[in-house]
């Protein structure tokens, strides 16, 4: 298998990655013609011809034209497509919706093509191949693949509709799932506990040289749900069932999907002691004494998730490269990273028609937005897309920034959602000032931030910082070193804090020092709430403490 799945990745990827790499060589002329097959394949929709998309013939008739959107914008257009209605955004009928969580308690529901469909199967050819020639054996095992379900239910006209990474699971190359050690089938258990358990039961019985899902905190709790129960795995492992003894309780739904595995599962002695040596040796089923053959993580780098990033080291081997696997959201695809241990990515030329507005201006419905070709090596900027899926200038209040050029074409990396920043009196700090002042104390005095929170104390006027540390420090250094040093460290970093800090209109931080089962505790609350384990991301900053923030601070420090 491994040998037919890389000639079918390296056939098919040599021949979209050269002619990708061909249109890099002059982006404008690439982002010109699919902005024009877009509005001419789309003329004759109720919003092509309300915005007259026939007389538009270039970049800047169609900036004058089309008014920037978000996405109450389109909603009434999208409600009418989820209701089976034709040529209301898109001249071909959705095939899919995209279902994400909103700015409001409503999720948003995102049309997907078969075209938009297929430039995201398109990228994710590409990023194999480039990953392939970098690592000719990260395919020759069996891949771990998490995502959330793919059909989460159907709309009133029958459309199904789910998550994106379930989308982009089902749009691999069909070759590349006989490789997938987990059924598809897992990701549809509903209990949390349950269905990491069931994950790591099966993905542990496997060899593994490639892991693959978009958030990487996802597979530190593979990790420790495997040394939670290793006992337990080891043992049914060597019987050949999902469990011996069920460490959780099971809905009918949820029995059913482990039923429907179980008639698949044989005993497997032999693994088993291979598992049994693990521990022996190690103390714990640590994944990168089980999986030695690990040869490569896709998963996201960038933005506050690059915190979790980098604790994967400990679990699955501080040798195993990491490679992001894109800049994705819910509209698509937006890059194809080529470097291992970056986040950055060549922007996808042909999945988007990508505008672009300088991150420290509003994006207004008079706002000059630039192309492509127009932006700059180390400055950020607000991204706008406009696709083959419906959405027009659809502004996702994210924020890049340019790292660098492949041939002539942006290199880019997600940096932050756009409403990353706090603000008690005009300050308007932002997470990535936390983030340099994390990394400077990581230099000067090895205290290692494994994760935190800012939330601002209008009342007291101070900013206060959740953090949970990787080890042991006392409160007085905490109070004498640490929090001065944060005090300093975002006076260097931000004009507008110092000031506010010598006039005294601000008020130091504080800390709140968090247990061990805080994060966890935040994620399973997120889930108990109803939302997808791939919707998942920790929230660096917040408008207020929540009651599960509350109940695991350990102590606090003030100056």
């Amino acid at each position: 298998m491994g040998i037919l799945l890389k000639a079918s990745t390296l056939i098919k990827g040599s021949l979209l990655a050269r002619s990708f790499d061909h249109s890099t060589r002059d982006p404008q002329a690439t982002q010109t013609i699919l902005l024009n097959d877009i509005m001419r394949s789309n003329q004759e929709t109720l919003y092509g011809k309300e915005y007259r998309f026939s007389q538009i013939t270039n970049p800047d008739i169609f900036a004058r034209t089309v008014p920037l959107n978000s996405f109450s914008n389109l909603s009434p257009y999208v409600e009418r497509m989820k209701r089976g209605e034709r040529n209301i955004l898109t001249h071909d009928q959705p095939v899919f919706f995209s279902l994400t969580s909103g700015t409001t308690d409503k999720p948003k529901y995102l049309p997907i093509t078969k075209k938009g469909m297929a430039q995201t199967a398109s990228t994710s050819h590409q990023w194999l191949y480039r990953a392939l020639r970098d690592h000719p054996s990260f395919l020759n095992y069996s891949i771990i693949c998490i995502s959330g379900a793919s059909i989460e239910g159907h709309t009133e006209s029958g459309i199904p509709y789910g998550s994106a990474s379930g989308m982009m699971y089902r749009s691999l190359p069909h070759v590349l799932h006989r490789s997938f050690a987990l059924p598809f089938v897992l990701s549809e258990i509903k209990d949390y506990d349950l269905r990491y358990y069931a994950i790591a039961r099966i993905a542990l019985e496997s060899e593994v040289s490639f892991i693959v899902t978009p958030n990487p905190t996802t597979l530190i709790k593979l990790a420790e749900t495997g040394i939670q129960y290793q006992e337990e795995i080891i043992q049914s492992i060597r019987d050949g069932v999902p469990a011996c003894k069920w460490p959780f309780g099971k809905s009918p739904g949820d029995s059913r999907i482990l039923d429907a595995i179980s008639a698949y599962l044989r005993p497997n002695r032999q693994r088993a002691r291979v598992l049994e040596r693990v521990i022996q040796q190690h103390g714990k089923l640590i994944p990168s004494a089980c999986w030695n053959k690990l040869n490569l993580i896709g998963c996201w780098l960038g933005g506050s998730i690059g915190f979790q990033a980098n604790k994967l080291g400990a679990y699955y081997g501080q040798d195993v490269p990491k490679r992001d696997i894109g800049y994705l959201a819910s509209e698509g695809s937006i890059t194809i990273p080529y470097k291992n241990n970056t986040s950055a990515g060549i922007l996808a030329l042909h999945n988007h028609y990508y505008e672009f507005v300088p991150a420290d201006e509003s994006s207004t419905a008079s706002s000059r937005t630039m192309q492509c070709h127009e932006i700059e090596e180390g400055k950020q900027y607000k991204i706008i897309l406009t696709n083959r899926n419906g959405l027009y200038r659809y502004d996702i209040h994210d924020v890049i920034q340019v790292c660098g050029f492949y041939n002539s074409t942006p290199v880019i990396s997600f940096v932050r959602k756009g409403d990353d920043m706090l603000s008690i009196t005009g300050e308007k700090l932002h997470v990535n000032h936390f983030i340099e002042a994390f990394h400077r104390l990581k230099t000067a005095h090895d205290l290692s931030v494994t994760q935190f929170r800012i939330v601002p104390n209008n009342m007291d006027l101070r900013h206060e910082i959740l953090m949970h540390l990787g080890s042991e420090v006392s409160t007085e250094f905490l109070k004498d070193t640490i929090l001065p040093l944060i005090d300093k460290f975002l006076s260097e970093v931000n004009i507008e804090y110092d000031a506010k800090r010598k006039s005294k209109r601000l008020n130091p931080p504080c800390i709140h020092i968090m247990d061990n089962a805080w994060t966890d505790d935040v994620h399973k609350q997120f889930m108990e709430s109803g939302y997808r384990d791939v919707q998942y991301k920790w929230k660096a900053v917040a408008t207020e403490m929540s009651t599960v923030d509350t109940r695991h601070i350990q102590h606090t420090i003030s100056l």
